[in-house]
């Protein structure tokens, strides 16, 4: 191929590229919808490959300088790097965070789902096989004949809390196995809190008591986890289903997107961590524990749905 028709064949895919670079210029990145940046990172990638092309077969053609240029340019703009300042912070907590998580719904309600699938399905075994709970939890937990009122609330709250933030961590990390481990870290933490619904079920026990020093943190605890098993299942799904991008930048918009909700999880367990610690063992009637459990529920509900930056174009 000569010079000629190499620039005839590519020249329109450059100079799309060059519009992308223009009007993120003048609109900024985050005006972006979710299909001008994929158009945007497509031809990013075209074009980087044009490059390569040019260098081996026209290093002394007039198209190597451009397309030099064409390339940094879309890659200061691709990976431009953050500024990590204070205000950054608040915004990110202000509205990116929120944002992230509204971006994240649907593998957030699919890693939420398989959670509360564990926990139905321990909770019914259970019922019909009551000695399964020795299998999950050791005998220092459950004390005594079942139904002589050994159960060890505060034990298992810690062992609980505990649980969640290891979970959270493996849940997001083992999304790497094509988002099998990430599943299994869902459905096994699920089924351990459903072995306890089951158990309390068996011995007619005090459900009131239980959810008092389990959902005071475990709003925040549990939304954690889901969000981590959501980074988990994005990953997987780059790995299995790339789409139409090849796997390895399938991968690293996953990362990406997932890496935006990394700081929100981690405050979401800080914050649970303070509650179970603070307030969760405190010596007053479970209703106003309840209470605070639906304040938690109500304004976790609105700072992720309510806090909007204003903008001309849509948020990615």
């Amino acid at each position: 191929m000569t010079e000629e028709k190499f620039i005839a064949k590519y020249e329109k895919n450059w100079e799309s590229l060059e519009g992308h670079i223009k009007n993120i210029i003048a609109r900024g990145l985050k005006s972006y919808s979710k299909a001008e940046i994929k158009s945007f990172a497509h031809l990013f990638r075209l074009t980087g490959y044009n490059l390569a092309y040019a260098k081996t077969h026209f290093s002394e053609g007039r198209a190597l300088p451009y397309l030099n240029r064409l390339v940094g340019r879309a890659h200061n703009i691709f990976y431009v790097p953050e500024s990590g300042g204070f205000s950054d912070i608040c915004k990110y907590f202000l509205y990116g965070f929120p944002q992230a998580v509204r971006n994240s719904l649907k593998p957030f309600a699919a890693s939420a789902g398989m959670f509360f699938f564990g926990l139905l399905f321990a909770s019914i075994f259970l019922i019909f096989e009551p000695g399964w709970i020795y299998q999950i939890y050791p005998q220092g937990a459950i004390e005594g004949p079942i139904g002589v009122g050994g159960w060890d609330y505060p034990l298992m709250s810690a062992v609980i809390m505990t649980n969640n933030i290891r979970v959270s961590v493996m849940a997001f990390a083992l999304g790497i196995f094509g988002g099998v481990g990430t599943i299994y870290v869902l459905f096994y933490n699920g089924l351990i809190i459903g072995a306890i619904v089951g158990h309390l079920i068996n011995i007619n026990g005090d459900f009131n008591m239980f959810l008092s020093l389990i959902m005071p943190h475990g709003v925040w605890e549990l939304t954690a986890i889901f969000l981590s098993g959501a980074c988990g299942l994005m990953i997987g799904r780059a790995i299995l289903i790339p789409g139409s991008f090849t796997r390895k930048n399938a991968l690293v918009f996953a990362a990406r997107k997932a890496a935006a909700l990394i700081p929100g999880i981690v405050l979401l367990l800080v914050l649970a961590g303070l509650i179970e610690g603070f307030f969760t063992p405190l010596d007053i009637p479970a209703v106003f524990k309840h209470i605070f459990s639906c304040l938690a529920f109500v304004i976790l509900i609105l700072y992720i749905s309510g806090f909007r930056r204003k903008q001309t174009g849509r948020a990615i």
